[in-house]
């Protein structure tokens, strides 16, 4: 996160808050606490978490009928629910820290943000085109699901700030990053601004 090419605290910060703003699960409890509950995830004994994370873990539950839908996590936590839920390891070299993770189970998705927040020109302008290569290095874990078909699929989304990505350098970023936009919707990302469009996680 940079501010005119110069990186400094006073961005990082607006950053995190940023993320803060747009945490997923505190957003579907505002939103939509009508309809879902949410509650604290509690891993079993004989499943201990793989790896060290302070990331909360909620499990998602439909209010009509009891049922758990899926689970919200974010960062490192997202490999322990693929070990604690799917059997699955990392099949790659890196491990990814996702920003925000949507497991659905009633639809067999995985649905995946990365946010980005700015406020000017940078790096992330080109790190946003890698976005198609991380949703396939994701997709890698379930495609060694053991079973057949249907598979686990992983679905890829970005989150971006308006305020510099369509509103910044005077309202021309908007023209500015048009031929980014068209790109990542091309190869299947789908685009927010400021706030999610809960239907594309199958809410």
């Amino acid at each position: 996160m940079k501010k005119n090419g110069i990186g400094g605290a006073n961005t990082n910060k607006s950053g995190l808050k940023f993320e803060n703003d747009t945490d997923l699960a505190a957003a579907i409890n505002c939103d939509l606490s009508y309809k879902y509950e949410l509650k604290k995830h509690i891993y079993p004994e004989t499943e201990k978490p793989k790896m060290k994370s302070n990331s909360p873990v909620f499990d998602v539950y439909r209010k009509d009928n009891h049922k758990l839908i899926g689970i919200i996590t974010k960062q490192y936590q997202f490999y322990n629910i693929l070990w604690e839920h799917y059997g699955l390891e990392n099949v790659n070299h890196k491990r990814w820290k996702p920003d925000e993770v949507f497991f659905n189970f009633e639809n067999n998705t995985v649905f995946i943000v990365e946010k980005k927040w700015q406020n000017g020109p940078g790096s992330v302008d080109e790190k946003i085109f890698g976005f198609v290569n991380k949703r396939r290095l994701y997709q890698n874990n379930f495609n060694s699901e053991q079973g057949g078909e249907p598979k686990t699929t992983v679905e890829f989304s970005a989150l971006f700030n308006s305020g510099w990505w369509l509103n910044g350098n005077n309202q021309k970023n908007g023209k500015h990053y048009q031929d980014y936009f068209d790109n990542l919707r091309i190869d299947g990302v789908k685009i927010f601004f400021d706030k999610y469009d809960y239907w594309w996680f199958g809410l």
